[in-house]
């Protein structure tokens, strides 16, 4: 069943090149501001990391993570490096909060940005006996800025995502989590002067490794719907710390 689940979730993200060509009218100018400045903030220009803290661990503060994305866009092919530096603590066994500091450089112009991120934990079910794996179900939310260092553009964004999660126990305690990522993703822009926004849908999808020790590295790969939009790769280097 869940090996059905993760299929879907691939296919899913590689069907969304259909969904924005099924805008057949193009998308609106407020649709491209928005999609300019979700790019311009870390939910659109970072890879997203799915936290599934494992029953054990029950000692956990909270973690560190170092992201970097790149991507580029057909109508402007300069390709863009960001990276990133976010952390979490846990409030509560299913509740964190934190934030995001990012930097983006490319030869069209360089930016930074930021976010005020959440996450929880909705639903989870556990797996039958020792065979198979976990199901959470979380919210992830993220208000996030982002300046160009030299051009007159700001921008904001507001983020809410469901990411469905599938772990899986690996030796030594370590675990493997398999996840898929839809989210609505509010982006306004500011460019000499002139102010639009718009919503938009993102999808994301990736796959991480935690050490029992507290190092997890994670791939991923995200979306949004537009025209033209690229599909964005992105990796991670996390680490989970605990109390002493």
């Amino acid at each position: 069943m869940r090996r059905r689940l993760i299929a879907s979730f691939i296919v899913a993200l590689t069907n969304v090149p259909s969904l924005s060509a099924a805008q057949t009218s193009g998308p609106t100018a407020a649709e491209k501001a928005a999609f300019g400045a979700v790019l311009l903030t870390p939910v659109g220009a970072l890879p997203a990391i799915v936290r599934v803290r494992p029953a054990f661990d029950s000692a956990a503060r909270g973690d560190l993570s170092l992201r970097y994305g790149r991507y580029t866009i057909a109508s402007n092919e300069f390709l863009r490096n960001n990276i990133g530096l976010g952390g979490m603590l846990n409030l509560s066994r299913r509740l964190q909060a934190g934030g995001t500091i990012g930097y983006r450089s490319c030869e069209c112009g360089s930016s930074t940005m930021g976010s005020v991120d959440i996450g929880a934990s909705v639903w989870r079910k556990e797996a039958a006996g020792d065979i198979g794996g976990d199901t959470d179900i979380g919210l992830q939310m993220s208000a996030g800025l982002g300046k160009a260092d030299t051009l007159d553009v700001t921008a904001w964004s507001l983020a809410v995502a469901l990411p469905v999660a599938i772990s899986l126990p690996q030796p030594e305690n370590s675990l493997l989590t398999l996840f898929f990522s839809p989210a609505l993703v509010y982006g306004i822009r500011r460019l000499n002067g002139v102010t639009e926004g718009a919503p938009l849908l993102m999808f994301g999808a990736g796959v991480g490794y935690t050490f029992q020790f507290g190092l997890g590295v994670h791939a991923t790969v995200h979306r949004i719907v537009i025209e033209d939009s690229p599909t964005q790769l992105g990796f991670a280097v996390s680490w989970r710390f605990r109390r002493s």
